[in-house]
């Protein structure tokens, strides 16, 4: 036990390490480029002495403004030694009212259908079942029912074997086919990043955001089966076992990335993940995530690699400013600091956080390992130190913005609520079962959680062109519609979905000529 103990600790510090482990491998050996990868320029950073002098002046200046301004303000934002954060006001009641009357009318014209004809119809305007190509031929399934069938199998987590016997599209074998052979990962995210940019390509997603902003966010999915009584425990969501799917979404709805993690694991270190490890054309910008994605290396990765991290931090009256001058330049704040920051160590390090940043920009490593293999140091290590010190001077600016920036927060509240309304659409989806994931192997859950981001980003398209086809309509027949009232709709609607049972592919469905199937439409009086 003796030997045991000390092994894990050299591994966790990285005094030791496995050459084909893929987490403890040296760090030098993690962050070079694989041998067939195209030679890539020298990655760089600039020149560390200029980049701290210019962050420092910029800290000093906002630190400053805001000890200054502090008389000011009202009383209660600075009480008690701690920043107060004021709360936002809700929306005026007539615009919500006005956005949930136009939001009912336009679903009101959908028309109803199966799940099995949205994806047939996603598939004519996309494509996106080529994707999937043979493991050893790279060519498309040869039956698209059956290709499909497997994918709402997976996607609402009724398996296989149900699924063969309420659809009729094959075998259980034939559906064990498609799995084996055209579902991975690499497919998966392929045909995902077909569906992403149709979706970014629809007219009315230009009214749901600017298309440069992404949130991520955690959705727990309860674990049953023989092996339930062996998952671990997070205190949050109760004793029963879970496994949470880490889902990065555009901010015009659009999936761009999900991952299995444990439920107990930290949320922060696959943050980046979505962002970076994406293949759609979707020119992202900024990220948000809530508070488990939060960390001072996440806001020193994304500065460093030219990205706004505009988090939701919870309990952010609590956490320390930082500065590189003495906190009693500060004033009335000097309570509120914690350590003054290293500059020394940051220059130390410069070259090894241009070769993390660099390898991640590259795609040479993904951010989850490399981050989770410097968390993983349980003594301090010089390197995750160096990019904390980075981190704490972008979260401090943040914090500064935060605090005086009404706008920031409205803009990080609305991007995050769009996660939360996805993840309900995703919970309607992968319902069966009572929603609970009886497959223990984090490959077969991994699927899962592929099947049901792809799922659900052909519903949001769906939506997406039919509602657009629904307002069209509306102006046609003479209805006035404020276009501000547009941000309001959602495309996360499914009560004209069936989603439920009725696994069955139409004959023939009446279709114009772009391919849409008529509205429902009351004739005029």
């Amino acid at each position: 036990m003796a030997t045991y103990g000390a092994l894990a600790n050299a591994l966790a510090s990285g005094d030791i390490w496995v050459p084909r482990s893929r987490l403890h491998r040296l760090l030098d050996v993690l962050l070079a480029p694989s041998s067939g990868a195209a030679l890539q320029p020298v990655f760089s950073l600039g020149d560390p002495h200029a980049w701290l002098d210019q962050r420092a002046a910029q800290l000093d200046k906002a630190l400053c403004d805001v000890a200054q301004n502090l008389a000011g303000r009202d009383a209660a934002l600075f009480a008690g030694e701690r920043l107060r954060f004021p709360k936002e006001l809700k929306d005026d009641d007539a615009g919500h009212d006005e956005g949930r009357h136009l939001t009912l009318a336009c679903y009101g014209m959908l028309p109803a259908t199966r799940i099995t004809d949205v994806l047939s119809q996603v598939e004519r305007w996309t494509g996106f079942t080529q994707h999937f190509g043979h493991v050893s031929t790279g060519l498309p399934p040869g039956d698209e029912q059956a290709f499909l069938a497997t994918l709402i199998a997976e996607a609402t987590n009724l398996g296989l074997s149900r699924m063969a016997e309420v659809c009729g599209a094959g075998s259980r074998r034939a559906l064990l086919r498609m799995q084996t052979w055209h579902m991975r990962e690499e497919t998966f995210r392929a045909a995902l990043a077909c569906l992403t940019d149709a979706i970014h390509a629809e007219p009315i997603a230009a009214w749901f955001g600017q298309g440069h902003r992404a949130s991520a966010d955690g959705q727990a999915f309860y674990l049953g089966g023989p092996g339930e009584a062996g998952g671990a425990v997070n205190a949050h969501y109760g004793r029963d076992p879970v496994v949470k799917i880490y889902t990065t979404i555009t901010d015009r709805y659009a999936p761009l990335h999900q991952t299995v993690i444990a439920g107990t694991a930290g949320e922060a270190i696959h943050a980046l993940d979505g962002l970076l490890g994406h293949d759609s054309n979707a020119d992202l910008t900024a990220l948000h995530v809530d508070g488990g994605g939060v960390s001072d290396i996440v806001f020193a990765t994304m500065h460093l690699l030219g990205l706004d991290f505009e988090p939701r931090i919870p309990r952010l009256s609590d956490r320390r400013l930082y500065a590189f001058e003495p906190s009693k330049r500060y004033g009335r704040l000097a309570p509120l600091f914690g350590h003054r920051l290293n500059r020394d160590l940051i220059v130390s390090h410069w070259p090894d956080i241009e070769r993390v940043i660099g390898a991640m920009r590259d795609r040479t490593v993904t951010p989850s390992l490399i981050l989770k293999k410097l968390s993983a140091y349980r003594q301090q290590n010089s390197l995750a130190a160096a990019l904390r010190e980075v981190g704490r001077i972008e979260r401090t600016l943040f914090t500064l913005r935060w605090f005086d920036d009404p706008a920031l927060r409205r803009t990080v509240t609305a991007e995050l609520n769009k996660g939360e309304a996805r993840n309900s659409l995703a919970r309607a989806v992968a319902f069966h079962r009572l929603g609970r994931f009886r497959d223990r192997g984090l490959e077969n859950q991994q699927t899962r959680a592929a099947a049901l981001n792809l799922v659900t980003a052909a519903i949001i398209l769906f939506n997406c062109r039919y509602l657009g086809h629904a307002v069209e309509e509306m102006r046609r027949r003479g209805s006035q519609i404020d276009p501000a009232m547009l941000s309001r709709l959602s495309p996360l609607g499914w009560d004209r979905i069936n989603l439920t049972g009725d696994y069955v592919w139409s004959d023939h469905l009446d279709l114009d000529a772009n391919g849409l199937m008529p509205l429902l439409i009351k004739p005029l009086p």
